[in-house]
């Protein structure tokens, strides 16, 4: 079940997303005491792989694929990560400040360098943010 993309000599794995019938799979050997080693080599996946989908529906507990498959799509649609200049934080503000003090983003991006020790953020952040 695994596709390999060939580009020159590099080959390189192609991450899917379990479906619900593999994640019935995953229940059913759970269910069975199977090693996560064994339901991989059942599925054609990683170990690694498996075993992150068990942790995330809850560890060494019984794993419930109606449970999983609904929490797997909303966590897809959830944003990962605020980007570093989003429109509510105080750093957005400051750098918008210095824009309107007509202040060129590398010149920004040098002063917030010294100032603001841990959010620190590039010109390209602030060009491509503006």
């Amino acid at each position: 079940m695994q596709h390999l993309l060939l580009s020159g000599a590099a080959i390189a794995k192609i991450y899917k997303h379990l479906t619900t019938q593999e994640r019935a799979v995953v229940m059913t050997m759970r269910d069975d005491l199977c090693s996560i080693r064994s339901i991989a080599k059942r599925l054609c996946r990683s170990a690694s792989n498996i075993g992150r989908e068990i942790q995330r529906i809850g560890g060494t507990g019984v794993y419930d694929a109606n449970i999983a498959h609904p929490l797997c799509q909303a966590r897809r649609v959830l944003p990962q990560h605020l980007p570093e200049l989003h429109t509510d934080g105080a750093l957005f503000q400051v750098v918008r400040h210095q824009l309107k003090s007509l202040l060129s983003p590398q010149q920004i991006a040098h002063k917030l360098r010294r100032l603001w020790f841990g959010n620190s953020v590039s010109n390209e952040t602030i060009y491509n943010t503006i």
